[in-house]
């Protein structure tokens, strides 16, 4: 069997210290690689403000525009600058990973070309529900731009990552004909006792303790989640408390609500929260609760599993693939009564809560980030040598 170790390319179009689910996914992979021997080298944009990289192999390239939205914020890449380059020719890798099929993933398809390196992509984001984002043509890139890029882009690559299911038969219907493995994000699972100081301060009265993770924006769907709070405190007894990590554009309007329905004595925003600490509030937790349409492969989902906390989720594709109806969680749809019945439902009853938490931990074991890095290398392996023997 090869064992000798990959120098493997990730590019991006956003990374740490942006905080999101594709940065996530690459630092999980990453270091899975990494821990195995691997050289993985990451170009990201370099963000205005950043302090100095720590990692000296991430790339930080230079920036042609950063366009502030009042939503989101654009950090276009300089893709044509000679440093990126360098950089990349000095390496010599083994194997490219793009992570978006724009402006980054575009550089590393070309470089791709140019060095006959297999290319691999990632299908991580839904991006038609990102149109909201777009400062122009927003029902074009809706409707139109956003498949036919992803079309266009997984037919040029030697292999196309898909983190679920759902996202598999997305792209097949979209024409693609590249080879399609499934592969999610490695997770890390969160140890008994690393969420006690945080439950502590957060539920001192003994309440049972909900839990949502969200960049705090209109895709996440947060304020169902608040009126679905709200309609749980409205029919059920039992005293609790919810927190949602996160921050986002939508903070302010987000606060409004909270106080418009009084539920400032049981919903807690608690603002960012660095990456590497999450995991510890949803251990605090006994119950994670989620109301985003918008995911891929719901990695938020599989950090509350991970947390040993089971989940109840609106319907969704990355809800679909990952949740195990009665088993880890529940799916519910889209309607108020539905999933602030559900919750209040789990809320009245530990012992099923429990069931539900047990299960969930054994499933996230299955998506550790060992395992996950294991798959990708196979997957880089067999990819390297077709290109080989494609000449």
């Amino acid at each position: 069997m090869e064992t000798a170790a990959l120098r493997i390319a990730m590019f991006t179009d956003n990374y740490y210290p942006f905080i999101g689910g594709v940065p996530i996914s690459i630092d999980r992979l990453t270091q899975g690689l990494r821990a195995m021997g691997h050289s993985v080298t990451i170009f990201a944009p370099a963000y205005p403000g950043q302090s100095p990289e720590a990692d000296p192999d991430t790339v930080r390239c230079k920036l042609l525009r950063y366009h502030k939205t009042k939503l989101f914020d654009f950090a276009v890449t300089n893709i044509f600058s000679r440093e990126i380059d360098t950089e990349f020719a000095k390496r010599g890798f083994d194997v490219i990973h793009a992570h978006h099929p724009f402006w980054m993933g575009v550089k590393g398809l070309n470089f791709g070309k140019k060095y006959g390196i297999p290319v691999v992509y990632t299908h991580h984001t839904q991006f038609d529900q990102y149109s909201h984002y777009m400062p122009v043509m927003k029902g074009f890139f809706k409707s139109y731009i956003s498949h036919s890029v992803v079309k266009y882009f997984s037919q040029r690559c030697d292999l196309v990552f898909s983190p679920v299911k759902t996202s598999e038969a997305y792209l097949t219907s979209l024409g693609v004909t590249t080879p399609i493995e499934i592969l999610p994000t490695g997770v890390k699972l969160v140890p008994e006792g690393a969420g006690d100081e945080i439950r502590q301060k957060l539920a001192p009265g003994g309440e049972t303790l909900l839990c949502s993770v969200a960049r705090l924006a209109p895709e996440k769907n947060i304020p169902f989640l608040l009126r679905g709070i709200n309609r749980v405190r409205e029919i059920s007894s039992v005293p609790f408390k919810c927190i949602v990590v996160g921050d986002g554009p939508e903070r302010g309007a987000l606060d409004q609500i909270v106080r418009k329905l009084n539920l400032d004595d049981c919903v807690v925003l608690t603002g960012g929260v660095p990456p590497e600490e999450v995991g510890n509030y949803i251990r605090a937790s006994d119950l994670f609760v989620f109301a985003s349409r918008s995911e891929v492969q719901g990695v938020a989902l599989f950090e509350a599993m991970a947390a040993r906390c089971p989940v109840v989720a609106v319907r969704c594709s990355g809800a679909d693939d990952v949740i195990i109806d009665g088993f880890n969680g529940y799916r519910v749809y889209e309607d108020l009564e539905e999933w602030a019945g559900r919750v209040a439902a789990l809320l009245s009853d530990r012992e099923e809560r429990q069931r539900l938490a047990d299960n969930a931990y054994r499933h996230a074991e299955q998506f550790s980030t060992e395992a996950v890095a294991q798959q990708a290398t196979r997957a880089y392996r067999r990819a390297i040598e077709e290109k080989k023997r494609d000449g």
